[in-house]
């Protein structure tokens, strides 16, 4: 088959091979000495779960939870179609950030799916992985997520970017986790769907497993989502995405060189016409909402909602209660600053802001 060949401007290609011939080494290097200087015990103690490797919002929301000063990423587990194959992605990421020091748990298969970017990892060993660069694989993800929520002094916020496949596992095996955890998700579709249209969907995390995430929903624990409402119009524009560009960090190098892999796989047409503009990147949005900021940019509010058979979320004074990020903010306080405060994020810890 024929892959899509995305044509970037000129000056973005030049941008992005300085990035990825130059500065990666020296960003890897130094970005340890960043983590390290982090305030640990004033973060808030998460688990990513997450489906990367298909659409590439995964990987934004994993490199933005990641360098987010509020959040302590605990875990980071895979979900649905070949999960080892996706843990060599995220193993993959944190090679290049050097942050081996962040557990992967390998959650529940569901079928052996080859997903866009899975090729990409392909020269990844998860058993080298672990002896010679020392990173943490966990076979049993649903196991690891109880055991960071157990260890936790704190509760823990479960970061759900993906189908909900393995939360029934968890609450099967663990009850006492929704008493010790919640769950902050991109999931769902109340008033706007797709394209931001005035007709709500059945949004992919839902359908894909709609029994999953009625469990989800259903289990007891606080639950936060972002619905397509408002990530579903989340996308980059230049003002916001040069700074990504710009960033001449491990963080970005390593983004920008997995998005360049995931374009000529994918074929979207959203990369054809970067930087002007990103494809959507939905799941950042449920990392914002794990933060102050999520409430700083988004409008939260409290509904009833019963998730159906058919992967759709409706509102019913029958359902359960959630909290919903249901429209951004006017003006300059809500999109907008959104953009440009997740552009600002991805380029932290550049070589250029490293002691």
């Amino acid at each position: 088959m024929h892959k899509y060949s995305p044509v970037f401007p000129a000056a973005t290609q030049i941008i992005i091979i300085a990035l990825c011939a130059s500065h990666f080494l020296v960003g890897c290097m130094t970005a340890s000495a960043a983590a390290g200087q982090r305030a640990a015990d004033s973060r808030k103690p998460v688990i990513i779960d997450t489906d990367v490797g298909s659409d590439f919002d995964d990987s934004v929301a994993i490199m933005l939870a990641l360098q987010n000063d509020e959040l302590d990423v605990k875990l980071i587990v895979t979900a649905t179609n070949d999960t080892t194959a996706r843990a060599r992605i995220v193993a993959k990421y944190l090679l290049a950030t050097n942050r081996t020091d962040v557990p992967i748990g390998i959650g529940l298969a569901v079928n052996n799916c080859r997903q866009t970017l899975f090729s990409w990892a392909d020269d990844i060993s998860l058993d080298s992985y672990q002896k010679d660069h020392g990173g943490v694989v966990h076979e049993d993800g649903v196991q690891s997520m109880y055991d960071v929520i157990k260890a936790s002094a704190v509760p823990v916020t479960i970061v759900a970017i993906a189908p909900a496949t393995n939360f029934p596992a968890l609450l099967k095996r663990y009850p006492d986790a929704v008493h010790r955890a919640s769950v902050v998700a991109m999931s769902g579709s109340l008033y706007r769907g797709y394209g931001n249209s005035s007709q709500p969907a059945a949004e992919y995390n839902v359908w894909q497993c709609a029994v999953c995430s009625r469990q989800m929903y259903t289990a007891g624990w606080a639950l936060t989502t972002t619905p397509l409402d408002t990530c579903g119009v989340a996308r980059m524009y230049a003002d916001s995405f040069d700074l990504v560009l710009g960033g001449l960090g491990p963080y970005s190098t390593i983004l920008l060189a997995s998005w360049i892999r995931w374009c000529s796989e994918s074929g979207s047409s959203a990369c054809s016409l970067a930087p002007l503009i990103t494809d959507v990147f939905y799941d950042a949005v449920a990392v914002t909402l794990a933060t102050s900021q999520g409430a700083k940019f988004m409008d939260i509010e409290a509904r009833k909602v019963v998730v159906t058979d058919d992967g759709h979320t409706v509102i019913s004074e029958s359902g359960t209660e959630i909290q919903a990020a249901l429209n951004w903010h006017e003006g300059g306080t809500g999109l907008s600053a959104f953009q440009m405060w997740l552009g600002g994020q991805l380029a932290k810890n550049s070589a250029s802001s490293l002691p």
